[in-house]
């Protein structure tokens, strides 16, 4: 087989091209290349309908969520696809770092294909008809693919705007042919993220298949990260914390190894009441 056509089966599967063509800024500023996590694969594998994430913090769920909407845009003509950030600022670091400078960085001949205007901060427009975009609120027009980050975040702090999400941006996106995808780190036992998890979960624990207006529950928690442990054994873990590791080992059925435990007190020291918040 011919490169040209080896390259052209490639070029047919998103998950082969999720993980060959893009690229990502890392938390030191390095560009790599970009390759599914152990959480953004397990999310991939399960995407439905209506997606709802409960995470802990620094597992690049938005990172692939935009990659993966970058990549639809475009391989699928005429695909809207929008981005809701909790902040200007968020918003347009999120534009310039997981979409702007992705798409920028592709071969050229893929490019060359499917061009760009390049003319706003938070908007790609694609000569193939999609177009990706980034706002704090999206109301009008109609989205195939809708993403709301912190969206616990959203509805904490910012109650009315979390309102606007829900009856604006929701409803822009066609129900049973589009897909939301709306994850937070935890904020608080009220708003519409702790009442959508809480009744994701109960519809995930009852074993039954969401409906086309229900959300998928996923829970990326702490002690699923392969990167939290440390081996500073000179870490003391008092008997509150022992007693909270006893009760997450009784749900999970398994042991947390001794590494975790440290880092989750030693990380609880610096954080305090916010661990449970970040760190869920």
């Amino acid at each position: 087989m011919s490169d040209a056509k080896a390259l052209s089966r490639h070029l047919s599967d998103q998950g082969w091209r999720l993980n060959n063509l893009y690229t990502i800024t890392t938390k030191e500023g390095r560009k790599q290349p970009f390759r599914m996590n152990w959480a953004q694969q397990e999310l991939w594998e399960s995407l439905d309908l209506n997606n709802l994430v409960l995470k802990v913090r620094q597992i690049g769920i938005s990172t692939f969520v935009h990659i993966l909407f970058l990549d639809t845009c475009l391989f699928v003509p005429n695909t809207a696809a929008g981005v809701i950030a909790h902040s200007r600022e968020s918003a347009e670091e999120l534009f310039h770092r997981n979409i702007r400078s992705p798409y920028d960085d592709l071969p050229d001949a893929i490019r060359d294909v499917v061009g760009a205007d390049r003319s706003s901060t938070r908007q790609l427009r694609f000569t193939n008809g999609s177009h990706i975009s980034v706002h704090t609120s999206l109301r009008s027009g109609t989205y195939q693919l809708l993403h709301v980050s912190e969206f616990g975040k959203v509805c904490a702090k910012y109650p009315d705007r979390a309102r606007e999400i829900v009856t604006g941006a929701f409803e822009a996106v066609p129900v049973g042919r589009g897909m939301k995808i709306v994850e937070s780190t935890a904020e608080g036992r009220e708003g519409y993220f702790h009442d959508y998890c809480r009744d994701a979960q109960a519809l995930r624990d009852a074993g039954r298949k969401p409906s086309e207006h229900e959300f998928k529950f996923f829970f990326f928690p702490w002690w699923r990260h392969p990167e939290y442990r440390t081996t500073d054994t000179s870490i003391v873990v008092t008997d509150r914390r022992a007693d909270y590791f006893r009760e997450i080992e009784g749900e999970i059925g398994e042991q947390l190894p001794l590494s975790r435990r440290l880092w989750y007190v030693a990380k609880a020291a610096t954080l305090g009441d916010d661990m449970m918040r970040e760190y869920p």
